[in-house]
């Protein structure tokens, strides 16, 4: 009991006077609310352990387009003029523009889904050498692991569909086309700018007769977990998405990095620049830890049964 009295104190005792001294701002743009949801839930704490506390001596804006890209450049104008000491990302294309529209601030890559270096946002990873650092997710090559898992558990699929945001590269897409095409399996392509696109993406989805989806990477739909889960259960194909808690809302699969480990990193790295490191000396993170999550409730009512050998890998089964 004595320990845990003392552990506020310890914490407060530890924080640099410069986070004692003055109120820092902290702006971050996404395409989707559940990035700042998650980034509230697990990044926020992180930086308070750091001595910055919102509240006190931190200022957090944050904006969501909601899926609508057109909206980004306003955002980041609203952004823009709450003076920031320090910018998160959601997204390359996110950053692009807030590099753009905020040229002297520092930006947290929070995640880069495609590769920064060709991209154009850093010089490398271990020394980006510019205003942007942080966490890697290469969204590619998770929507090919996802891919995998859709022919392991629909292994007679000769069509599968690929909802993709509308900021998916062609490169992106084509990477995913050219595995479809060397297990001869024809790849159905629909591209969704938000929520109210749904209905369309998965009518196309279903006129194709597709036996399988495949959700890329993308903020926005792991915003709309709920929504895109029901509309692949009306259309009665299994969905393999992205995080948790996709499928906990009912995709069929869930396979990404652990998102809690990621923000916290996240909130590490605007702490860092908060207290004077320059972010291009700072090496950019990929993420290192993964979960794969089977939702067998969904499975039953879409009257599936997962090979054993998928089951054995989960990290969970929802029953």
């Amino acid at each position: 009991m004595k320990r845990r009295a003392l552990l506020p104190l310890l914490t407060f005792a530890a924080v640099p006077a410069v986070a004692q001294e003055r109120i820092f701002r902290l702006g971050m743009l996404s395409t989707g609310p559940a990035s700042i949801s998650a980034f509230r839930r697990w990044a926020l704490p992180e930086l308070a352990r750091q001595g910055f506390v919102e509240g006190r001596n931190l200022i957090l804006q944050s904006r969501s387009s909601e899926g609508q890209t057109e909206s980004l450049p306003t955002l980041a104008r609203e952004i823009a003029a709450s003076k920031p000491d320090v910018v998160v990302a959601v997204s390359n294309p996110v950053a692009h523009v807030l590099s753009a529209i905020i040229p002297d601030v520092p930006i947290v890559m929070g995640f880069a889904g495609s590769d920064p270096v060709a991209d154009g946002l850093v010089s490398s990873l271990s020394r980006p050498g510019g205003r942007v650092t942080g966490v890697v997710m290469l969204a590619e090559e998770l929507d090919i692991k996802r891919f995998e898992f859709a022919t392991e558990v629909v292994p007679a699929a000769r069509r599968i569909g690929y909802l993709v945001g509308s900021t998916a590269s062609e490169a992106r897409v084509s990477a995913i086309e050219g595995l479809a095409r060397r297990l001869g399996i024809e790849l159905v392509v629909a591209r969704s700018t938000g929520s109210d696109g749904y209905g369309a993406a998965f009518a196309a989805l279903s006129a194709a007769r597709v036996e399988a989806v495949l959700v890329a990477s993308f903020p926005g739909f792991s915003s709309n977990a709920h929504s895109l889960a029901k509309r692949a259960l009306e259309a009665g194909v299994p969905s393999f998405c992205e995080w948790r808690h996709m499928a906990e809302a009912g995709c069929l699969v869930g396979y990404g990095a652990v998102w809690g480990e990621l923000q916290r990193r996240v909130g590490l790295y605007v702490a860092r620049i908060f207290l004077g490191e320059a972010p291009g000396d700072m090496a950019m993170e990929r993420a290192a830890r993964f979960e794969l999550v089977v939702n067998l409730k969904t499975a039953k009512e879409l009257g599936l049964t997962v090979p054993g050998s998928l089951l054995a890998r989960a990290d969970e089964l929802i029953e």
